[in-house]
């Protein structure tokens, strides 16, 4: 299937109820709760954007930059299992990376669970390169590999 009717908007208010769905769908019990979506939304709204296919949302991308404003991270992306492997992640990312890119970051941050290789390819095609793991990053025993894209990369 095509991602050509998908179609990428700024997350709004009214989404948190849908992405903490999303989430859930994702990856089960280790989601975000609605507030995180919106205390994320008051810092940077223009770091949040939702993948829609219609009026259905399919997935959502979560970015922040830092205080200082030079570093960037690519916090959360999800798709739903059925709209997966159409290049909606890909285009979800492009748009985070654009806005981070923006916001003034000079390096971009992100994390991917060490038995996630779709994502850790996805990462890698757009730039990122590996830096680290860290043990039990995401509680729980779930560890991390660490990814960094520079800017002019």
């Amino acid at each position: 299937m095509a991602s050509q009717g998908i179609m990428i908007r700024p997350f709004m208010p009214a989404d948190m109820g849908v992405c903490t769905e999303v989430e859930k769908a994702v990856y089960g019990s280790a989601t975000f709760r609605p507030i995180v979506f919106r205390q994320l939304y008051d810092l940077s709204p223009s770091l949040l954007w939702v993948a829609h296919d219609g009026a259905k949302v399919i997935g959502h991308v979560c970015g922040a930059i830092s205080e200082g404003g030079q570093v960037g991270w690519m916090l959360n992306l999800a798709v739903l299992a059925h709209y997966r492997r159409q290049g909606i992640g890909e285009r979800l990312l492009r748009t985070e990376l654009d806005a981070l890119w923006k916001a003034g970051a000079q390096l971009i941050k992100t994390t991917a669970d060490v038995q996630n290789h779709s994502t850790m390819k996805l990462y890698e095609k757009l730039g990122f390169r590996r830096t680290g793991t860290e043990l039990n990053y995401y509680g729980d025993g779930l560890d991390c590999v660490i990814f960094e894209l520079h800017r002019g990369e």
